[in-house]
């Protein structure tokens, strides 16, 4: 095995979890769920989503999960017609906020239609339950696209005259915006912000206003590379656009020759293999190849695809907060995607992530088995589903920065190695809890993986003050990370050797076992050290803010294995 590393950012909190490699197979099947689902549920829920996101955000600056033809979820007219497997309330619980609504203009009333199908709902059915969405939820907005469909029949009045009358329903109106410009979440939150694909923009957002990529023809299954190609065209136009201009990006696409459901997710017929439109969206989010994704119209979205596009939205928090409790779900579905050996996920992995969630020091793995692990980490720790023999596990820390030499961590490590037993998790599991009770001033990762290793069976993030050795059948692997504020004295030269915290005044350095010993200094955070040559703070003294590599370098020494008592003090605040 080698080691990868990627230096990045941080964040805080504090849980101790043990992960064993302990795997189960995954069917394609399951993982081509993640971005295709035709079942009638969905392994997903994100039913207040927006409630992390900022209320400054314009609606244009978010990444929304939407459905075309929202409303065709049953197969009344065949699969020609049908686009989509979930009811509204069920779409609108896993995460979608855009809706894509069909209305025929009857007796003065709205039918939803696809083309001339009547999709047995009306636009009553599509008010009523969007609201009661939006009262259990209302941090949330709802985009609706309200369309013109099929020919009328048997009207007194026109279409935006019965749309007016809907809206100014006692029942409805509360919850209809009533502007036209795109507004920032903060305006919306709890309301149904119309897109007027019927007057013009007198009702909502103009359709004609939109930035729009909506070539739905695909005259046959090689075309869905076709339309890909337009979707990811759309998707880097959209990147590049203003936030105050709504993007809409629909993947569907139809003929007779070539069904919705084929062209969302793809067919293989006689060996030939087509893949869908779903399935080449879901590698190019989760690649980190967009970060902005707009509008997105899917047909029948499977979890991983709705969940890649809601990752594009942690971009709009600050590196310093905490991820959203959505993170996890995300990562574990968008995971789905990865593929090859622990190198390739590692790498597939730490690509999504730094897109993602971009700032953060990410530590990652890809893990396969027999493996165990004990990792301190800081409030978030996320872990996928087992698939192909492997695991993938990622979490950030406040920093990377050890205070523990690499020599004497090395040191340290192979003199306990001899007395580990057990298997991988029982071995992580001692040599973790050593580590913290030998170093508790910072936080600790243990890997333990049973041969075979090699970077085929796994791979993780190093960030430089680790330690990797084997023995027998086993490899350990070693993180130190987030050692807290202080003042660190270390006995040897360059932060080798032994070490000892401070963050107050020390008489006598004799009762911490550090007396005379001091060869280099350490300072974290805003801390500032007198160090002295004799107890109590007497005799020649020097003064530092910064750490020093080599104390002897310090003007008026020597001052290498003389320094008897210190002064610590706090200079502010961070």
């Amino acid at each position: 095995m080698s080691t990868l590393s990627f230096p990045v950012a941080g964040l805080r909190p504090l849980a101790l979890l043990l992960a064993l490699g302990l795997i189960v197979g995954t069917t394609p099947a399951l993982a081509r769920g993640r971005y295709y689902n035709h079942s009638g549920g969905i392994e997903t829920s994100h039913p207040a989503w927006m409630s992390w996101v900022p209320s400054s955000t314009g609606l244009g600056a978010l990444s929304m999960p939407g459905t075309h033809d929202t409303m065709a979820y049953q197969s009344y007219g065949g699969d020609l017609t049908q686009t989509q497997s979930l009811g509204l309330r069920q779409q609108l619980d896993a995460g979608i906020r855009a809706l894509d609504i069909r209305c025929r203009h009857i007796g003065d009333r709205f039918t939803i239609h696809h083309g001339v199908v009547y999709l047995h709902v009306n636009f009553d059915d599509v008010l009523q339950t969007t609201i009661q969405f939006l009262n259990a939820h209302p941090t949330e907005t709802v985009v609706m696209r309200v369309k013109r469909e099929h020919t009328e029949e048997s009207n007194t009045r026109g279409f935006a005259q019965t749309f007016e009358w809907y809206r100014d329903q006692p029942a409805y109106s509360p919850y209809l915006w009533r502007g036209s410009h795109v507004p920032t979440l903060g305006e919306v939150r709890g309301k149904i912000v119309i897109v007027d694909d019927f007057a013009g923009g007198t009702y909502g957002i103009p359709w004609g206003a939109v930035n729009l990529q909506d070539d739905w023809t695909v005259s046959q299954l090689a075309d869905i590379d076709d339309k890909w190609n337009k979707v990811r065209a759309h998707l880097d136009r959209t990147l590049g656009g203003s936030p105050s201009t709504l993007f809409i990006n629909f993947l569907s696409g139809s003929s007779a020759m070539a069904y919705p459901l084929h062209v969302a997710g793809g067919i293989n017929i006689l060996g030939i293999n087509y893949r869908g439109v779903n399935d080449y969206a879901i590698d190019h989010l989760v690649g980190g190849w967009a970060q902005r994704a707009g509008i997105m119209m899917m047909d029948f979205p499977g979890a991983g695809l709705i969940d890649a596009i809601l990752a594009l939205n942690v971009r709009l928090l600050p590196s310093s907060s905490g991820l959203p409790a959505d993170f996890s779900a995300i990562f574990r579905n968008t995971a789905y995607t990865l593929g090859g050996d622990a190198e390739a996920r590692w790498y597939g992995m730490q690509a999504f992530l730094q897109n993602a969630a971009p700032g953060r020091n990410w530590h990652v793995m890809a893990l396969k088995k027999e493996w165990g692990a004990w990792m301190h980490h800081e409030g978030a720790f996320y872990q996928s589903d087992s698939m192909d023999d492997f695991t993938h596990l990622a979490f950030p820390t406040r920093t990377v920065t050890s205070v523990v030499g690499p020599g004497y961590l090395a040191s340290y490590v192979n003199g306990q190695i001899g007395s580990l037993s057990g298997g991988s998790g029982d071995r992580s599991s001692q040599l973790h809890s050593r580590l913290s009770a030998r170093f508790p001033f910072q936080l600790w990762s243990v890997v333990v993986k049973r041969a075979p290793g090699g970077l085929g069976n796994w791979a993780y993030s190093d960030f430089g003050r680790g330690y990797k050795t084997s023995s027998g059948d086993y490899t350990y692997a070693v993180q130190g990370y987030s050692a807290y504020d202080g003042v660190y004295l270390h006995e040897h030269i360059q932060q080798e050797g032994n070490v000892v915290r401070l963050t107050s005044n020390v008489g006598f350095l004799g009762d911490v076992g550090f007396d005379d010993s001091l060869s280099s200094v350490t300072v974290l955070g805003p801390y500032q050290a007198t160090l002295c040559e004799h107890p109590n703070q007497t005799g020649r003294c020097f003064t530092t803010s910064s750490s020093i590599r080599e104390v002897n370098a310090v003007p008026g020494g020597p001052w290498n294995d003389q320094i008897s008592s210190v002064s610590v003090s706090r200079t502010g605040l961070h």
